[in-house]
């Protein structure tokens, strides 16, 4: 009999636990992985890969029982991976594609079974795309980069891999004994500290009934002449082109609220161990990014408290938000994760996964776990902008709004 192996889930699985019980019916809580395969696909060293890479990786055979407190983690042994075939062959194999992807990613991953959906898409005999869906609770951003790293090696396309250093059960185990330590109990005093007062930006949500959820997208891009001129104006001040889009988006939110006290929650990468490079798991945790400014304060100003604010958010990023006490950024119908922005790193290129030219695939038809989440993805030079938000409470011209004064913002501090 195979062995698995129990364990309690981490915090922040618990927490995204709890947020797909209510909003996970719309697939908010997968993290889908989508690659365009071009070329002559070898399909038995395409599914090698990705047996070899759920092996390597325990997150990726990890599944879930219990809930609350009692959430447990179950480590399964490896065993193959077999993707499921869809032919996609018609006339306009593009649309195909996007309706299949689309419905695709909308369908929740229920990790209580096993924690991720592998789908090939054949358009024709030499264009594939593939399909990693997994759910959150076993991965993020950066563990993503990580997994399409290694399918490139494991199918013969990359150099070899480094050793894992921990695997996520590890890391939980870490986190357990460090949240007992003395260096939590420095960062929760700043995060205490830094947060007292603050309150969510007040963007007009409206009424809704409870558990109403009703995701929607809204898509722009800043075009590769204004990213470089932030880019320019963020090394000028010693900072970086996060901040800067950062900063823009403090601006907004200024102009839509009044509000000069802006708190927006992001998710940093909480990878502040070596043993953790080349972890696959839910490494992030969720923060908030408090930032005071003045209507008469110009953007270098801006900037240089965006940064500030940055920085000492990655000095502390080890501490869960919700392990913070006391009324921190509590109002009545209102959470600290209402209003949420996130930057995405530079996403691979030139990659070569079983004998294809593989290219990732920006999925703009996401789910939001959020009332306003505004993502950044860097696209072609530029900045693909995609606003995910729940159409109860967010009405559509605002969202609408809110891109358009963002790309309308940045051109205009770049042009002084």
């Amino acid at each position: 009999m195979a062995e698995v192996r129990q364990l309690p889930a981490s915090v922040a699985q618990r927490l995204l636990w709890v947020l797909e019980r209510f909003r996970g019916e719309q697939g908010a809580a997968n993290c889908p992985i989508v690659l365009r395969l071009r070329g002559r696909l070898d399909e038995e060293r395409l599914e090698e890969g990705l047996s070899a890479l759920t092996a390597r990786h325990e997150s990726l055979r990890t599944t879930f029982t219990g809930r609350g407190a009692r959430l447990t983690q179950l480590v399964h042994e490896p065993g193959p991976v077999k993707a499921e075939r869809r032919d996609l062959t018609s006339d306009d194999p593009g649309q195909a594609l996007r309706e299949a992807i689309a419905e695709e990613v909308r369908r929740p991953v229920d990790a209580g079974r096993w924690p991720a959906r592998t789908t090939l898409f054949r358009l024709a005999d030499d264009d594939h795309a593939l399909c990693v869906n997994l759910n959150h609770a076993v991965t993020d951003g950066g563990s993503c980069g990580l997994i399409v790293r290694d399918l490139q090696s494991l199918t013969g396309g990359g150099p070899p891999l480094p050793r894992v250093g921990w695997q996520y059960p590890r890391f939980c185990r870490w986190q357990e004994d460090w949240l007992a330590g003395p260096d939590m109990r420095a960062d929760r005093a700043y995060w205490s500290d830094h947060l007292a007062g603050a309150r969510v930006p007040r963007l007009p949500l409206r009424e809704a009934a409870p558990g109403t959820w009703i995701s929607a997208t809204v898509t722009g891009a800043l075009d590769a002449a204004t990213v470089t001129a932030l880019e320019q104006t963020a090394r000028a001040r010693r900072t970086t082109l996060a901040s800067a889009l950062l900063a823009i988006y403090y601006l907004v939110l200024r102009d839509h609220t009044g509000d000069e006290d802006l708190a927006v929650a992001s998710f940093l990468a909480n990878r502040t161990r070596v043993e953790l490079r080349d972890t696959v798991g839910l490494l992030a945790n969720m923060a908030v990014l408090r930032t005071r400014i003045g209507d008469g304060d110009d953007f270098g100003e801006v900037l240089r408290r965006t940064h500030a604010t940055a920085m000492g958010a990655f000095v502390h990023q080890r501490l869960p938000y919700q392990l913070l006490r006391g009324d921190t950024l509590t109002e009545p119908g209102r959470r600290p994760d209402d209003v949420m922005f996130q930057v995405v790193p530079e996403l691979p290129g030139g990659l070569r996964v079983a004998g294809t030219q593989a290219e990732i695939v920006v999925v703009d038809q996401l789910a939001s776990r959020f009332e306003c989440e505004f993502q950044i993805y860097p696209q072609y030079g530029g900045q693909r902008i995609v606003l995910c938000y729940n159409r109860a409470r967010l009405e559509d011209d605002l969202a609408k709004r809110l891109v358009g004064d963002y790309i309308a913002t940045a051109k205009a501090v770049t042009s002084r």
